[in-house]
């Protein structure tokens, strides 16, 4: 069998070669790489052209936030920021800031990083986020278009050196479309109308951006994962309900009993830590945490609301925790016509969203009026 390698030398040169690939995100840092808002300009746009918003509004945007949903795709699935918009205008009797600043794919990591951009560039009075845990004990797998060792290894003290070298390693798979950056900069991306009619047909959602920020699905319920073609075609449903704006509840002293912390898997420390330092740099810029419960199908019959964690202790942060009971929420409807609310077990569809939006929106107003 041929030899790997012809020489020592050429071995030597070889292991060297790799050595100093896998030094690289030790060495470059500062202005050895380009700006940060590249991180957002290089992923795209090919899925519900989330980037070019999420770039506009930490990067081009200058104006204060009054109210910001913030996190993974069920925070972007379940809100109509363009109706909690209008609602908090006409009570505040001026033009009110709402905005959605969401991605696909959970993990407190994703979430900080996200956040730390925003708040750099904008101030946000209330900040309204959703249990971010991923089900998996991973990296975000997205942690390549924006961890940068140079600028971020500093977080990950105290880390397990596995972790460690997860997010370093994916430094290194995202150097090439760092450096090619430098080299050739990232145009900002401008949908033409033909991009959004793909968009659109493509997702079964509207462009976020026409949405402030929310994306609402056009799809029927099934199991499988949204946007997938083998979903049932998506019919308006308005339900008829018992529910009322009244059933929210705010965690307190006196309705402890409508909340449960427990049931769920607890958080792995390393995703307590990213949410720790997001509440953390929150608390630090002065907006006020909500913690919104979302609805889940399979909770869907659940007297009380659960909760992963009791989030003021986990986050070491004044934390208020809302939401409505399940059972609540999905009073006198049939199996049927709950599942006419979802895309898939976690994801609200375009019905769910005008519905829970609707029911929410008055305690999201009076936990504004306390901050302010």
């Amino acid at each position: 069998m041929r030899p790997a390698f012809s020489s020592t030398k050429a071995a030597t040169a070889f292991a060297l070669l790799l050595l100093g690939i896998l030094l690289l995100p030790v060495v470059l840092r500062g202005r050895l790489l380009p700006p940060a808002r590249e991180n957002y300009l290089l992923q795209g746009w090919d899925t519900t052209g989330d980037q070019p918003w999420l770039y506009r509004q930490i990067f081009e945007e200058t104006n204060d936030i009054d109210l910001a949903f913030v996190g993974s795709s069920r925070i972007w699935m379940d809100i109509d920021t363009v109706y909690v918009q209008q609602a908090l205008s006409r009570h505040l009797g001026r033009p009110a800031v709402v905005r959605t600043i969401a991605w696909g794919g959970a993990g407190y990591d994703a979430f900080y990083f996200a956040l730390r951009d925003l708040l750099q560039h904008r101030r946000v009075g209330m900040l309204v986020f959703n249990d971010e845990c991923q089900a998996f004990n991973l990296p975000n797998p997205y942690a390549r278009r924006w961890f940068r060792f140079g600028e971020s290894g500093a977080d990950l003290a105290g880390f397990p050196l596995r972790l460690q070298l997860d997010y370093y390693f994916a430094a290194i798979l995202g150097l090439p479309r760092n450096l090619l950056a430098q080299v050739r900069p990232n145009l900002p991306c401008t949908l033409t109308p033909a991009d959004l009619a793909r968009l659109e047909q493509t997702y079964f959602c509207s462009y976020p951006g026409a949405r402030l920020g929310s994306l609402a699905l056009q799809q029927g319920f099934s199991r499988s994962p949204v946007f997938q073609a083998d979903h049932p075609p998506f019919e308006s449903f308005t339900p008829v309900t018992g529910a009322r704006s009244s059933d929210a509840v705010v965690y307190s002293a006196i309705a402890r009993d409508q909340f449960q912390f427990s049931g769920l898997a607890p958080m792995p420390p390393w995703q307590t830590h990213f949410a720790q330092k997001f509440s953390a740099l929150a608390t630090e810029k002065s907006a006020r945490l909500v913690q919104l419960y979302l609805p889940d199908l399979a909770e869907a019959g659940l007297p009380f609301i659960r909760e992963r964690e009791f989030w003021p202790d986990t986050l070491r942060a004044s934390v208020t925790l809302v939401g409505i009971p399940p059972q609540k929420l999905f009073a006198g409807l049939t199996d049927a016509e709950i599942h006419k609310l979802f895309a898939e077990p976690f994801h609200l569809n375009q019905n769910g969203q005008e519905y829970f939006t609707r029911l929410i929106t008055p305690a999201l107003i009076d936990l504004y009026d306390q901050a302010h």
